[in-house]
């Protein structure tokens, strides 16, 4: 689920992302950073970042990966993380938001991510919209990887279209991980109204990292939100 492919796509991905920013980042904070995919690219241009995971395993894979890179790696859940005004940029790439089954939760992460950045700082929110989900959603779904394993995706949209449920198998030979995700989904509109009762302005919606425009097809929704200079 951690592939070569997975690395590289992410790496291709942010010179793009951060033009949509639209500023010069200081420090970044990669919040559900998984084994570093955006954070070692980033660290790696020039930029500090606090890569912040509840996994000490990702966390540790990350570590090996970084050498002399200008990285901190910090085990921790979002919901409690807060550091004020320490983060000109916060990403939470990949779906990584959304994971829980309170809203209170999601707004306290929110709310959490508006404390951490410093005035005129930047959100990135990268997720996958309900629109897309509702016209494109398949019963199920298998990725094969160049190591031959084999990823069977069985989702369904559930609570009213709030949530997807996912249960995943990953083949390796003759064993099988089996893996039960629930995530919660937003449409466009819902994801703005959050975000502005959190406190932020959203600058843009976008289908894809390159700031294509969002629309039914768009398999991802990307956000980009900022937080007020006063």
């Amino acid at each position: 689920m951690f592939s070569e492919d997975s690395f590289r796509e992410a790496a291709e991905q942010l010179p793009g992302l951060l033009e949509l920013v639209g500023i010069e980042p200081g420090r970044v904070l990669d919040l559900g950073c998984g084994p570093g995919r955006h954070a070692l690219p980033l660290a790696a241009t020039g930029y500090p970042v606090t890569a912040v995971d509840t996994s000490q395993t990702l966390l540790e894979h990350l570590e090996q990966a970084r050498g002399e890179l200008p990285i901190e790696s910090v085990q921790a859940d979002m919901r409690e993380f807060v550091r004020p005004e320490a983060f000109d940029l916060v990403l939470v790439m990949w779906t990584s938001f959304g994971y829980f089954e309170d809203e209170a939760d999601h707004r306290r992460v929110l709310a959490n991510i508006h404390q951490s950045l410093r005035p005129g700082g930047r959100l990135v929110l990268d997720l996958v919209g309900l629109e897309y989900l509702c016209r494109n959603l398949e019963p199920a779904h298998v990725t094969e990887y160049e190591d031959g394993r084999l990823l069977l995706e069985r989702p369904n949209l559930v609570d009213d279209m709030t949530r997807l449920d996912n249960e995943w198998l990953l083949i390796d030979g003759d064993h099988v991980l089996r893996q039960h995700f629930s995530h919660r989904v937003w449409s466009a509109g819902e994801i703005r109204t959050l975000l502005a009762e959190s406190g932020f302005e959203v600058m843009g919606l976008y289908g894809n990292h390159d700031g294509a425009g969002y629309d039914l097809e768009s398999e991802r929704l990307i956000v980009v939100a900022g937080k007020g200079e006063g």
